[in-house]
């Protein structure tokens, strides 16, 4: 990258985005509304270095509730968490129009991911256009200056990584990833020659690869840290080494923490604790759990997402890399061990531009807003997960399970199509030339569909509030794609009182 001429990435880069877009001739091209240059490639994984559940095909389909989304703080305040792929409020989208005009009336130019990380600087300067922006220059300038050699590569960090000092080992019941940190393993000889910058390259590393394969942009966007100081002690912990950590942590991978947990707090530690948590910024201190004792932990992961001395169920680690991790299920408390059936290597399905995410462009379709980039084969991988692109690509980000539906084309009225879309969700559509209406609810596949269940009862009354007239009975109901593991898909439709003549068939697909 170093004086290299400025170009577009092409389609065979592997950082290429179908939002980066050409400008006119002789100018940069642009990206989430910022003049940019070509991404620097950060980092190289060997292939089966690569964690088979990196990403789990439930993070694709999650749907973050408004609280993950924008989570509130318990002295009143609030955090944006998902960025991309989402839309903004009004006042968000204000302040990120006038970060983009200030950055281009300067002629400054950014690499995408850091374009995508601008409401990330506005939330952190508490939407100060000018903080934002100095954030955004400077964080340009530490990739720039950190990854000018070259990417890191997995293989030259197998000695650091061994030792076990930081790594993922799973996921909370939110689906987000969970690294643990061990301040004991360090190696003595890392304090004796101050060796600092180890430790930074080791938390670089795991950001980037977190960000490559296990986030997806409007699913999942954040992660959980355990920070256990067990056996600690104060020769151990140098607040001028946690405060140059913090620096890279906080100010170039802003926003990227929901939850901090401290387990096992030596009683030695806690003056020192006191100094390091007067470098937190007022938001990050209400992230900031110390536990009491590691089973609280339970609350918020299933019990094979944790080491047995974290409250978990699964054994100690002695093998760090490839990043331990293990299929869902993810609820709080789960006893029931990984899932044999899930599908490995969904992480392939996805670009990495794709992982870099977009910002909400008012000018945009919502399609386009939403639209996650798929590689070419990842259809055979998604279909394997009872997913198809069709699916993801056309549903927003509200969509919370595996889609599974009756075949294209079936019930279609009026060339009207139902929509592929997740089994424990149902959209009405109104069958009509050139139209269609949809709104959604939540419904379990057990539920019952027949008329007057719940069911038809909350059909008719969100048809009511949107100005539709109701309709009370089911002509029909058809199952298809049984034969998929854990699949359900029905039709049913609701058909006008006979006495209307006036008013399509309208379908509510399961």
């Amino acid at each position: 990258a170093k004086g290299s001429k400025e170009q577009q990435p092409t389609a065979q880069s592997p950082f290429a985005c179908s939002w980066v877009k050409s400008t006119m001739s002789g100018r940069s091209p642009c990206a989430n509304g910022f003049q940019t240059v070509p991404e620097l490639e950060t980092l190289t994984c060997k292939d089966e270095n690569v964690s088979a559940f990196s990403l789990p095909s439930e993070v694709i389909i999650f749907e973050p509730s408004p609280s993950l989304v924008v989570a509130p703080f318990d002295n009143g305040d609030s955090e944006r968490k998902i960025h991309c792929n989402i839309k903004l409020q009004v006042a968000e989208q204000e302040k990120l129009m006038a970060l983009q005009r200030e950055a281009n009336s300067q002629k400054l130019k950014f690499f995408p991911s850091v374009t995508a990380m601008a409401t990330r600087f506005l939330s952190h300067s508490r939407m100060d256009v000018k903080k934002a922006l100095k954030s955004m220059q400077a964080t340009q300038e530490w990739r720039q200056n950190y990854f000018k050699d070259g990417p890191i590569d997995d293989v030259s960090m197998l000695e650091d990584l061994g030792h076990g000092i930081v790594y993922f080992s799973g996921r909370d019941v939110e689906l987000r990833p969970t690294l643990v940190v061990r301040g004991t393993r360090i190696p003595a000889q890392w304090y004796k020659e101050k060796r600092v910058d180890r430790l930074i390259r080791l938390l670089v590393f795991c950001m980037e690869y977190m960000t490559r394969y296990m986030l997806v942009p409007g699913r999942v966007e954040n992660l959980s840290v355990i920070v256990d100081l067990k056996g600690l002690g104060l020769s151990q912990v140098s607040v001028s080494a946690l405060s140059d950590v913090y620096k890279v942590m906080s100010h170039h991978y802003s926003g990227r923490v929901f939850r901090f947990y401290v387990a096992n707090m030596p009683t030695c530690l806690s003056m020192i604790a006191g100094m390091a948590k007067s470098l937190l910024t007022d938001r990050q201190r209400q992230k900031l759990v110390v536990l009491r004792d590691v089973q609280e932990l339970r609350k918020h992961f299933a019990l094979h997402q944790l080491e047995e001395d974290l409250g978990g169920s699964r054994p100690a680690l002695t093998q760090f890399y490839p990043f331990p991790l293990q299929a869902g299920p993810f609820e709080a408390g789960w006893a029931g061990g990984p899932d044999a059936t899930a599908v490995p290597d969904v992480h392939l399905a996805l670009t990495a531009g794709a992982a870099i995410g977009r910002l909400w462009d008012p000018d945009k379709t919502e399609e386009d807003n939403l639209c996650i980039d798929f590689n070419p084969d990842a259809e055979p991988i998604l279909e394997r997960c009872g997913l198809s692109v069709r699916a993801i690509r056309s549903s927003p980000a509200a969509s919370s399970s595996p889609a599974v539906s009756p075949q294209e084309g079936q019930h279609a009225k009026d060339g009207a199509l139902p929509r592929k879309i997740s089994f424990d969700r149902f959209c009405i559509l109104k069958s009509a030339p050139c139209a269609s209406k949809e709104t959604s609810a939540c419904v379990t596949p057990e539920v019952s569909t027949e008329a007057g269940s719940s069911v038809a009862a909350e059909a008719n009354e969100l048809l009511g509030k949107d100005g539709w007239d109701a309709f009370d009975a089911v002509t029909e109901i058809e199952v298809s794609d049984a034969s998929v593991p854990g699949g359900f898909a029905c039709l049913a439709c609701w058909r006008a009182p006979s006495k209307t003549t006036t008013r399509p068939t309208t379908c509510l697909s399961l």
